[in-house]
């Protein structure tokens, strides 16, 4: 298990790095509160997908469950940061240097959101299955 809190506690640190280069038009003060603000969201979505992948399999150990679910969410956490919250504040900066417009920076935070919300569905697929072979 320390092995995996290590590696977590490396994706979180290469995930907060990429995220304050991704954001290098803000101030510091905006930048470091955006990555406190976007992990605590990210936590919460990841969260969600565990809880709802975990809810129907029952196992006599719930130690278990919670070791498990705890794993997923120190490796997804920042995973999901890394990938949705840079991508976010890059374009917001484009925005603030006025390097895209705002109607260009629109449609790609909406091709952003669509590529989210695939990479969720597929996550969640990914947990209930990886759930299921673990304690299944």
């Amino acid at each position: 298990m320390t092995v995996i809190k290590v590696i977590a506690v490396v994706i979180f640190a290469i995930s907060c790095v990429t995220i304050y280069h991704n954001t290098n038009s803000f101030e510091p003060k905006k930048r470091i509160l955006y990555i406190i603000i976007g992990m605590i969201a990210m936590y919460f979505v990841t969260n969600i997908i565990c809880l709802s992948k975990a809810k129907n399999i029952h196992v006599d150990n719930q130690n278990a469950i919670d070791d498990t679910l705890g794993v997923i969410k120190m490796i997804f956490t920042p995973i999901n940061a890394m990938i949705v919250i840079s991508s976010i504040g890059n374009t917001l900066g484009k925005v603030k240097d006025k390097v895209i417009s705002t109607d260009k920076a629109g449609k790609k935070l909406i091709i952003i959101l669509i590529a989210i919300i695939l990479i969720f569905i597929f996550e969640s697929n990914y947990i209930g299955s990886f759930i299921n072979d673990l304690l299944g």
